[in-house]
């Protein structure tokens, strides 16, 4: 019995290098994502800014809610709402979720913290240039991950956002 398992072992051994592949000729495993350049213009208007102790909690104990549209490569042109939780003194801003609906129904999940801060581009007040991450979606969208940048500008006396906003979208294949 020794004797057959050793012979078994063996010829896994030889077998492995045989049939096996040297790593440089060996082709690359294929990925269960399609990378896509994530390139979202869009804007913003305030649907509300209230103090919300359930959702927000001290020092960021407000909650902004914003609805718009635009439009993106991949996603195509959607229905945005975002809502996060603002420290009214200082414009830092944390736990934003960003819900982009494309005209299908499909939905994608991005979240973003940073820091609303005054701007010298004309036309505007404030500015925020910060991370994004993508944390999924619904149809084409499930399982999506993903960042970028946020480039958004806030015009106080509208209260509207423009926002380019640039990163990388990986899909399910």
């Amino acid at each position: 019995m020794k004797n057959v398992m050793n012979f078994l072992l063996l010829s896994l051994i030889v077998g492995a290098i045989t049939f096996g592949c040297n790593p440089d000729d060996c082709p690359e495993p294929e990925s269960e994502f399609e990378t896509k350049d994530f390139n979202a213009t869009f804007h913003t208007d305030l649907f509300s800014l209230a103090e919300d102790s359930i959702n927000c909690g001290p020092p960021r104990n407000f909650l902004n809610v914003q609805i718009g549209s635009g439009s993106e490569t991949t996603v195509g042109n959607f229905e945005v709402r975002m809502s996060f939780c603002v420290d009214v003194t200082t414009f830092e801003y944390a736990e934003a979720l960003g819900v982009l609906t494309a005209t299908n129904g499909d939905e994608l999940y991005l979240d973003a913290s940073g820091q609303v801060v005054p701007t010298t581009k004309e036309g505007y007040d404030l500015e925020f240039k910060d991370p994004f991450t993508i944390i999924g979606g619904t149809g084409k969208f499930a399982g999506a991950t993903g960042n970028g940048m946020t480039e958004s500008y806030v015009n106080m006396t509208t209260n509207r956002t423009d926002h380019i906003w640039k990163g990388t979208l990986l899909l399910k294949k």
